[in-house]
């Protein structure tokens, strides 16, 4: 039997050419007993389907010619349910969609056939199933003559469906969990019939459709059309208003003809609402008010990371076709599955807060909490956008990156590949039908793609350091000619391991693969702390009577004379005030001064006044300051540790009150490293 961890190793050792058992476990995060142990299991399953083992010779894997050919024909949508070991989570996503197609009262009988587990444990999952209901606003029973079922409205019902159907498809084994669903009640060719009507459909009407989201939309739709019999579907007014004046209503309708042919209107609205959270780009003009929205978010993350972004206008245009169909899925409740959330948490923790505040006008204007999930995206759209490689190059290989996640983590990626391979210029496409191949020498995509005879690259859109050190080997394996150092960063570990102890294995992983690969990353940057930038000779006090031109120079004295910036930038803070207004006082009687890096900034730094008499900030009552921070920030990432930190000073009452009754500097740096990480 194959479960999700030795499916990973499975997909693992056949999607990658020639990968060692070492890199394979830095990957999967598995101990050697673990990676025998689920190869064992793999070769097991393999054997009961007649067909050829997996080997590991000399440390790397082999994969026979006969599996590889069975593998590209799908064997495993094929094989018997009784061959899955399906977790726990996934058993409670597949009883609520099994049960919501259902063609006759359901037991726990029917429960424990489709899993294959006891009575317990299906009672079990019974049990999980109805807290997940609750979380939906629904309610799971059971009854005598209707069996297992959930009680609440039908876009409740199918909301749900839709997280567990997204939920499924997002997880190892999931697409072949949901083919053992529709099998059980008959409904196995329904998938395909669904796509092909979509696929029909959306070429006749030109329409573009983010990839995965069009693959979650089919399987979506295709429970929504196995359900019988179909509840009422009920939109209030407004949110017919809303979907009525959409341009793609029309259209919405003429598919919901095509997949709902007894349906009501109500299923016109609902279609139309399947699109536009799938949509891959819309036309500014149609929905001003969402661009103006764009706009309003742009200004916020301005405003709280103290970034002036470059090049606004292609950020605006990108973040819009983002917000559309993300304002649709917040408006109306639809969900949305992040594979990547934590990954993006635990690697941008900084920034992914900043994103969170900056999307207060969108959480005002829907009424609605931005779920992580959303916000994950929008990270990655900012942190794509912000992330640069400035540097030109004489001679350029030319790079396609196709990615099937939408334009957020298409920026992400194309940032991630721009640092690691700087000689490369890439470029960007959603199919691969539109560019000609004499136009690129290689291809980075997060999905299959057909043969094109250059290399392709199958990558994640946010890497691990593992999967970017067994890329860079990849990649220049297939370039020689690239100035990229062609080492293993495994094998320097093992050698290290033979000679020395070491105290964390995944930060040297870590700091070997930056070391040797990053290089347009500065080898000295870092992102320091706020407790490391507001040392004791940055922090000031003064009872003088101060204008506020005077004060900005007063509070910047420090980093002046340490040589971190030069006079201009000072000029450049000054005169940022004189012509934008008093953007820089952030409330509370806080002001921070900056400017860009270019006005003259050497070294990153910040410096902290506290001011006895309160400055009125050009000359107003309403701006009276009594602490200014400078901040010189060198790129527009390496502040944003401390800025973290500071913010959340800020906007604690309680530290906020003793910051401005500090009276020295080490009541200050006190305040600063409590609670800093």
């Amino acid at each position: 039997m194959i479960d999700q961890r030795s499916y990973l190793l499975f997909k693992e050792i056949t999607s990658n050419y020639q990968i060692t058992k070492s890199e394979v476990m830095r990957k999967l995060g598995i101990t050697d007993r673990q990676l025998h142990y689920d190869l064992d299991k793999l070769n097991n399953t393999l054997n009961n389907l007649e067909l050829p083992e997996v080997s590991l010779e000399n440390s790397l894997f082999h994969v026979p010619g006969v599996l590889k050919e069975r593998i590209l024909s799908g064997f495993l949508a094929n094989v018997d349910s009784s061959m899955f070991i399906i977790s726990e989570q996934d058993r409670v996503f597949a009883i609520y969609l099994y049960t919501f197609i259902r063609k006759e009262v359901v037991s726990n009988y029917h429960y424990q056939l489709l899993l294959g587990v006891s009575k317990n444990t299906a009672l079990a999952d019974v049990k999980r199933v109805k807290k997940l209901c609750e979380e939906w606003n629904l309610e799971w029973v059971y009854s005598r003559a209707e069996g297992y079922h959930a009680i609440g409205s039908e876009m409740d019902k199918r909301r749900l469906a839709a997280y567990c159907s997204d939920m499924l498809t997002s997880q190892p084994l999931g697409k072949e969990i949901v083919i053992i669903i529709l099998k059980s009640w008959g409904f196995e060719n329904e998938i395909v019939h669904t796509k092909c009507i979509v696929d029909e459909f959306i070429q006749k009407e030109n329409i573009s459709l983010v990839k995965s989201r069009k693959k979650e939309m089919i399987t979506r739709l295709t429970f929504f059309r196995a359900r019988t019999p179909k509840e009422n579907l009920t939109f209030k007014d407004y949110e017919k208003s809303i979907l009525g004046r959409q341009d793609v209503y029309e259209a919405g309708k003429k598919l919901a003809a095509r997949l709902f042919p007894t349906g009501t209107i109500e299923e016109s609205f609902f279609v139309t609402l399947q699109l536009l959270v799938s949509l891959q780009e819309m036309d500014t003009v149609e929905n001003p008010t969402l661009l103006e929205l764009a706009d309003r978010i742009i200004m916020e993350f301005e405003k709280v990371t103290l970034l002036p972004i470059e090049n606004k206008t292609f950020l605006r245009k990108s973040l819009y076709n983002h917000l559309v169909p993300a304002y649709f899925r917040i408006s109306f409740g639809i969900p949305l599955v992040n594979p990547l959330k934590e990954r993006i948490q635990e690697d941008y923790k900084d920034l992914f807060e900043f994103v969170r505040k900056a999307l207060s006008p969108l959480a005002m204007w829907t009424g609605k909490t931005i779920s992580d999930e959303e916000i994950g995206y929008f990270t990655l759209h900012f942190g794509g956008h912000i992330t640069k490689d400035r540097r030109q190059y004489r001679e350029r290989l030319r790079a396609l990156i196709i990615c099937a996640n939408g334009i957020s983590s298409s920026m992400m990626l194309k940032a991630q590949l721009s640092q690691m391979f700087p000689d490369i210029e890439f470029s960007s496409t959603h199919f691969l039908k539109d560019m000609s191949p004499r136009n690129y020498d290689m291809i980075f995509s997060t999905v299959e793609v057909p043969s094109t005879g250059k290399p392709t690259y199958v990558v994640p859109s946010l890497l691990s350091q593992v999967e970017k050190n067994y890329l860079i080997q990849q990649v220049t394996s297939d370039f020689p000619r690239m100035n990229v150092k062609n080492i293993s960063v495994d094998r320097i570990m093992e050698v290290i391991t033979k000679y020395a102890k070491i105290h964390d294995e995944d930060r040297l992983f870590s700091e070997l693969v930056n070391l040797l690969y990053l290089k347009n990353t500065d080898k000295g940057r870092f992102s320091p702390m706020l407790s490391e930038l507001l040392t004791e000779n940055m922090i000031q006090f003064t009872d003088q009577d101060l204008n506020w031109k005077d004060a900005i120079s007063y509070a910047s004295k420090p980093l002046l004379e340490s040589g971190n910036i030069e006079q201009g930038y000072v000029d450049a803070m000054i005169h940022n005030v004189e012509e934008v207004g008093t953007y820089i006082h952030i409330g509370k009687g806080i002001a921070i001064p900056h400017a860009r890096p270019e006005a003259g900034v050497n070294h990153i730094g910040m410096s902290f006044l506290r001011t006895t008499k309160p400055v009125l900030l050009l000359d107003k009552q309403e701006h009276a300051i009594d602490i200014f921070i400078c901040i010189a920030a060198i790129d527009n990432e390496a502040h944003l540790k401390a800025l973290s930190h500071l913010t959340k000073i800020l906007a604690d009452d309680k530290k906020l009150t003793l910051l401005k009754g500090a009276k020295t500097a080490e009541e200050v740096i006190h305040i600063i490293k409590e609670g800093e990480e």
